[in-house]
């Protein structure tokens, strides 16, 4: 009698642990962060906006290169005067330059708030505890992503 009592504890002990897992597994979401990067709308604007901003850059700088080389033809017996225009075109392209971090920079940073703001927002709405990337979880898990999405790009013009 008492063994059988035993038996059938560690069967309960067993079956609550198994409850557990499973309810724990529940509490696990998943993202898929590639796709939440390549479906914003807001993400695609900025990487549009910085594509546009590199090529500024590169236009800048062959027009600093034109510009130097008409200078060296134009005055060849005055390097000084040359090595000045160089300095100054090499000063504005590098404030230029870090103009355009500093602005990617801070958009990044707001556009990775947004997202994460609202990941955190989905996670506590489904009482999510976790929130794991997609692509590293092989089973399981409640995939949270297209709403997400849905609610990072409302009121937000899509982007082709």
């Amino acid at each position: 009698m008492r063994r059988i009592l035993t038996i059938v504890l560690s069967v309960l002990v067993i079956g609550l642990g198994s409850l557990r897992a499973a309810q724990a597994a529940d509490t696990i979401g998943t993202i898929d962060y590639e796709k939440l990067i390549r479906s914003y709308n807001k993400a695609q604007m900025f990487n549009d906006d910085m594509k546009a901003k590199e090529a500024d850059l590169e236009k800048m700088q062959a027009e600093f290169v034109k510009q130097i080389r008409e200078a060296k033809t134009k005055q060849p017996n005055n390097p000084v005067a040359v090595d000045q225009l160089q300095k100054s075109l090499e000063d504005k392209l590098a404030a230029k330059v870090n103009e355009y971090r500093d602005t990617q920079a801070a958009k990044a940073k707001s556009l990775e708030t947004a997202m994460t703001n609202t990941i955190e927002e989905v996670a506590r709405s489904k009482n999510l505890s976790v929130i794991i990337a997609k692509q590293s979880v092989f089973v399981g898990g409640t995939d949270i992503t297209n709403e997400v999405l849905s609610k990072l790009n409302a009121g937000t013009p899509d982007v082709k």
